[in-house]
């Protein structure tokens, strides 16, 4: 099972969200919390792509498992994920 952590804060701070699976847009209504505020990452397994708007628009970054303490490390701009991406099965 793959999975990754979005943190609302550099350095693994703040509101966290697990995700298991492709999420299309993190400004869905049922739960909107974590569109655009995304600042650390942490992925347990597999691999994940990070996109600046909705429906997997404007890449951003792929990334594997391992521990991403500010995204602009990684060529994703500060509180801008929008949409992420699982790749592969």
């Amino acid at each position: 099972m793959a999975e990754v952590i979005l943190f609302e804060h550099a350095n693994f701070h703040g509101a966290h969200k697990h995700l298991f699976a492709s999420e299309r847009n993190l400004a869905a209504g049922d739960d909107n919390f974590f569109n655009d505020i995304t600042s650390s990452i942490v992925v347990k397994s597999g691999t994940w792509e990070f996109f600046r708007d909705s429906d997997f628009q404007d890449f951003e970054a792929r990334l594997g498992p391992g521990l991403y303490h500010d995204v602009r490390t990684v060529g994703i701009t500060n509180d801008t994920v929008s949409s992420v991406r699982r790749v592969g099965s």
